[in-house]
């Protein structure tokens, strides 16, 4: 292998000596044409494997396998684009065919080693790409000569890049050809800058082309660096050939001392100089000139000397027709002088330093009284009126020519003038003075102020006032409007005023608007109110309550009407949803109510109809298995009609949304038919919600089922979950207004069924509002879904349109706690059953209800079971019962709702006589809160059968009572 390496050394040590690049580029190129040899041996076919001699140490390696993995290491690493491809062209496709290429060939072409080995370079051509450029790469290699170029060639992705390329040829040992060794360097940076400092070099040069006077710049010999056109054409050369040559070469000698005396002081002095000059030119121009020279400054480094003056630019402007003007005025001031004085208005003229009046004409004289030299000796404060403004000090002079300012002077006897001023800035004899032109407007003052104090109440009335103030003509067009009932249509001001009333009314209320205006000019009545909508651009519906006057000409004829319209849109909508919430509200204690008397209906009818007792095949046991039942389903409308009151019995726990949403789908997969499909889709990151598992998943169930009945044609339900966080300004929908900020869970159920109108939708949570048929829904499902959305402290959202499609959004709050408990371990409000005591003494049981039938049913079930029971009617006899037997009383079994006095406070005047009393709550509603309940063994919730009543007495028995307080 030694051998080996040093003939390939040998080869590359020959690569160098015949293909030597550019200077600047021959020390990286020799040693990228030593690393192709060290490639291109390696890539050749190996001798036959001998015994692999001993290791070898990096010290003890030969010299010339340490260079040339060296070398190999260059290629490498090298930050130039090395590729090394074969001497001659396959036979099959076109090009040379790619051997290798280094890390930085693949970063700055963007192909990898995988797409570039065994192709040709070709794939780097482009359409810009130079086909003379790639003709004499193509002769050089064919012919074996080195070659450097720069090429634009294109990567991977189709962007150009500028590269100089180095062609080397790498000859075998032998002499041959054996590779070809390209290198790219990135130009593309390079290259841009060359085109922009070409653009700016035309741009400069297009710009002081276009300049319309001369412009020049010399060195510090006088020499000229450059000169536009306009200087050359006008000194009989061109630009061109005045580089290189002196003011005294083209002008004359005269000319070109006097210049180069003034270069030596502006770079002398480093200070720009600016005079007056005329150019001695060959095509006889002899226009006055206004020349400007600043020392051409250079920074420090350039030319390898420091910074400084290092020449003079030159600009010069035509002042000729300044000059003209200058003639001009002289010959005009004394015709101006006689127009002063024959001026029919007072004019005068004074300093603006002292105020002093300093000329007038004979106007003035006649119009204030005073005689010429009087004047002179006045400054224009004592002509001036103090308090109608305050007076100009001495040397104000920033009032700016402009409109005429109305003044109030007094005349040498007393009299006081409204005037108008016009005042003009002039420089006389190097000093400033201000020439005024007076007009009196006494009587034209006093009439304009008087429609001035008319027409400013009005329009401050008109414009500030939050109503919306209109004023049509005759024609039905808007002819006026203030900016507040722009606003209220949607609108600019111009862009009313090519509306007409009709154009901006709601269709429905045209018709009586037409009619009120058909009265109005046929005189029949000059004014109207009237309750419309107004229609803005974007589809909004403003209500408005308009106020309309007719306005007539002197013969009674209608010219324009007045109309005032108030935005009611947002009363409206207040008093709307105000009448929703008290209708929603009372519909909701009503149902509470309902449910609670109906409860304690239901407690009667089960319990007795669960002690009637009929021998083994009674005909009467099938009435009373139906009864049953129908009260069992009775029931289940009053548990939906609490959830719509929120009165159920919530218990709290952290809930995953997909173990939510699989147990409603799981649930769901029973009653959906094979067209309707299920599919649920909750984002990875949602957290758990703060919910009752049960009520949750009945919620979700129901808008399930509605989704369902939205589809009698098949379709998909789709359940989602994902976290949403609300802020503070967020919008909710109206009626959940108590809804806090912070994180929640948007539940999601989504059907594309026939969809929902809005008046639909306006009524969707009233109980027992349904769309279905009659004996297809009870329309409790949605108003307990709003119910158990409230208790949760969430709201809901509702998407809908005819034709579109449902999508029902509940927002509940996400949990704090991480841990979702199971739900068979959720807690239950009634007490799990416990064997019967087998005592022989009768256990005192006080049942209190104000219900009559509950209090019999009562009696009639515990004295069966083997108590003793003493009966209460309210909360206030219970107390007194158990004030005398509370010794005796094992058990108070205590209704919450009563009159006179309730349940709970009931309990407490019993814990006052026994602080260890044992109180079994019952209740109608679900919702009470058994934690405010003190000595609470329990919830027994109605209707309820004889066997749970007992199983509940027994729980509540075995409890051993904790004293409170």
């Amino acid at each position: 292998m030694s051998a080996a390496l040093a003939v390939a050394g040998a080869g590359a040590a020959a690569a160098v000596t015949v293909a030597a690049p550019a200077p600047a580029a021959a020390p990286l190129v020799a040693v990228l044409v030593l690393g192709a040899a060290v490639v291109g041996w390696r890539a050749r076919p190996t001798a036959p494997a001998r015994p692999a001699p001993r290791a070898a140490t990096e010290d003890s390696l030969p010299e010339s396998d340490v260079r040339l993995r060296l070398l190999e290491s260059a290629v490498i690493h090298a930050h130039d684009a090395v590729a090394i491809v074969e001497a001659v062209p396959g036979p099959v496709r076109p090009g040379r065919s790619v051997m290798y290429v280094n890390d930085a060939f693949c970063r700055l072409t963007g192909y990898s080693r995988a797409d570039v080995i065994g192709r040709s370079l070709y794939m780097l051509r482009g359409a810009s790409t130079d086909p003379e450029t790639l003709a004499r790469l193509g002769a050089a290699m064919d012919a074996g000569a080195s070659l450097r170029v720069e090429l634009r060639n294109y990567r991977k992705d189709g962007t150009p890049f500028w590269v100089d390329l180095s062609a080397v040829p790498v000859p075998d040992p032998d002499g041959t050809l054996s590779h070809w060794v390209l290198i790219q360097r990135d130009i593309d940076r390079r290259k841009s800058a060359e085109r922009r400092a070409r653009q700016t070099g035309q741009l400069l040069r297009a710009i002081i082309d276009a300049f319309p006077g001369p412009i020049s710049a010399k060195d510090r010999d006088g020499r000229y660096l450059v000169m536009n056109q306009f200087q050359a054409e006008l000194l009989g050369v061109t630009p061109e050939a005045a580089v290189g040559r002196t003011a005294a070469e083209l002008v004359g000698p005269a000319h070109g001392a006097k210049t180069a005396e003034r270069d030596r002081e502006v770079m002398a002095t480093c200070r720009p100089t600016q005079f007056e000059t005329r150019y001695p030119s060959p095509n006889g121009d002899a226009r006055p000139w206004l020349a400007s020279k600043a020392p051409l400054w250079m920074p420090d480094g350039i030319d390898s000397e420091p910074a400084g003056a290092r020449g003079v630019v030159t600009v010069a402007l035509d002042i000729s027709a300044l000059k003209a003007a200058e003639d001009a005025l002289r010959k005009s001031e004394e015709r101006y002088r006689q127009l002063f004085r024959a001026v029919p208005h007072p004019v005068f003229v004074y300093d603006t330093q002292t105020l002093r009046i300093l000329a007038i004409n004979e106007a003035a004289l006649r119009k204030y009284g005073y005689t010429r030299d009087e004047f002179l000796t006045l400054t224009v404060s004592d002509i001036r009126v103090l308090d109608a403004e305050p007076a100009l000090a001495p040397g104000d002079s920033s009032r700016p020519d402009g409109p005429p300012a109305l003044r109030r002077h007094r005349t040498r006897r007393g009299d006081l003038l409204d005037v108008e001023v016009s005042s003009f800035a002039l420089s006389l004899e190097g000093r400033g003075v201000k020439l005024a032109l007076v007009n009196d407007v006494t009587e034209r003052r006093k009439a304009e102020e008087e429609l001035r104090r008319s027409e400013g109440m009005f329009r401050g009335i008109f414009e500030s006032t939050s109503a919306g103030v209109s004023l049509t003509n005759a024609a039905g067009l808007f002819v006026s409007c203030n900016p507040a009932f722009a606003a209220m249509l949607g609108r600019s001001v111009e862009e009313v005023l090519q509306l007409t009333p009709a154009s901006v009314t709601h269709p429905e209320d045209l018709a009586a608007q037409q009619a009120l205006m058909d009265e109005v000019r046929a005189g029949a009545r000059d004014r109207f109110a009237y309750a419309l909508r107004y229609l803005r651009p974007d589809g909004q519906v403003v209500w408005a309550e308009l106020s309309f006057a007719a306005i007539r000409d002197a013969r009674g004829a209608y010219e324009y009407g007045l109309g005032v319209s108030v935005n009611v849109t947002e009363r409206r909508l207040l008093e709307d949803q105000l009448r929703q919430a008290h209708k929603m509200e009372a519909i909701g204690q009503m149902a509470g109510g309902v449910a609670h008397d109906f409860n304690n209906l239901l407690t009667a009818v089960l319990g007795n109809l669960s002690l009637v007792r009929l021998d083994p095949g009674d005909p009467n046991g099938d009435l009373v298995c139906a009864a049953e039942q129908a009260a069992t389903r009775a029931a289940d409308l009053t548990r939906k009609l609490l959830g719509y009151a929120r009165r159920n019995q919530l218990v709290f726990a952290p809930v995953e949304p997909l173990e939510a949403l699989n147990e409603v789908v799981g649930l769901m997969r029973c009653t959906v038919g094979p067209r309707v499909g299920l599919t649920v889709d909750v984002r990875p990151d949602c957290p758990p919600v703060h919910a009752d598992p049960t009520l949750l998943v009945q919620a979700i169930m129901n808008l399930g089922l509605n989704a369902r009945d939205a589809m009698p044609d098949g379709g998909v339900v789709v359940f989602t979950a994902q976290p949403v966080d609300l802020r503070a300004d967020d919008p909710v929908p109206a009626g959940w207004d108590d809804v806090p900020p912070g994180r929640y869970v948007r539940f999601t159920v989504a059907d594309a069924g026939c969809g929902m109108s809005d008046e639909v939708k306006a009524r969707l949570f009233e109980p027992f509002f349904t769309t279905k048929g009659i004996g297809k829904g009870t329309g409790l499902g949605l108003a307990m879904v709003h119910g158990i959305v409230k208790q949760h402290h969430g709201w809901i959202e509702v998407h809908s349109a005819p034709g579109a499609g449902t999508r029902m959004e509940l927002n509940l709050p996400v949990s704090e706690l991480t841990a979702t408990p199971s739900r068979s371990q959720a807690p239950t409000p009634l007490p799990v059953p416990f064997p019967a005591p087998h005592n022989h003494t009768p256990t005192t049981i006080l049942l209190v209800d104000d219900e009559q039938m509950i209090r019999d049913l009562g009696f009639a079930v515990l004295t069966r079971a083997g108590y003793h029971v003493l009966l209460a009617e309210d909360g206030q006899e219970a107390v007194e019962v158990f004030a005398r037997e509370w010794q005796d009383i094992a058990l108070v079994i205590l209704d919450v709702t009563m009159p006179r006095m309730s349940g709970s406070e009931a309990s407490r005047h019993m814990i006052r006589i026994d602080p260890s009393v044992r109180v079994l709550f019952s209740t109608g509603y679900a919702a009470d809160d058994l934690s405010e309940l003190d000595g609470s063994q329990g919830l027994l919730s109605k209707p309820y059968r004889p066997q749970e009543l007992v199983t509940a007495v027994r729980a509540a028995l075995t409890i051993t009572p904790q004293p409170v307080g």
